[in-house]
């Protein structure tokens, strides 16, 4: 990859997150969720990522962009998952697996 690529990927991503923070923030908030439970932003940003070039191109569909906004909120309120205070799951301590496959260049 070149470092052109490499810049460009990175401002996508950063693009990305910075888009899927208030989404998920709104639809958390619309569809009155409980506090202990809270919106998976995984799903959120896999869910957003086929809107972004309709969002910021403006590329004309046959839907209204509030419209696919609103079906975008719903789908990222309905993935949620428990949280729980206090809890941590460390990891097991050991040697990987593969060690090989962990430390792969770019």
């Amino acid at each position: 990859m070149s470092q052109q690529a490499v810049v460009q990927d990175v401002a996508a991503k950063i693009l990305c997150d910075n888009l899927q923070a208030p989404v998920s923030t709104t639809a958390h908030a619309d569809a009155d969720l409980p506090e202990n439970k809270r919106i998976n932003h995984a799903y959120a940003h896999t869910a957003l990522k086929p809107l972004l070039p309709i969002l910021l191109l403006g590329k004309k569909t046959g839907k209204k962009v509030g419209a696919l906004l609103r079906g975008l909120l719903g789908l990222i309120a309905g993935k949620t998952y428990r949280h729980r205070e206090n809890r941590s799951k460390p990891r097991k301590p050991g040697v990987k697996p593969h060690k090989k496959m962990t430390q792969k260049n770019c």
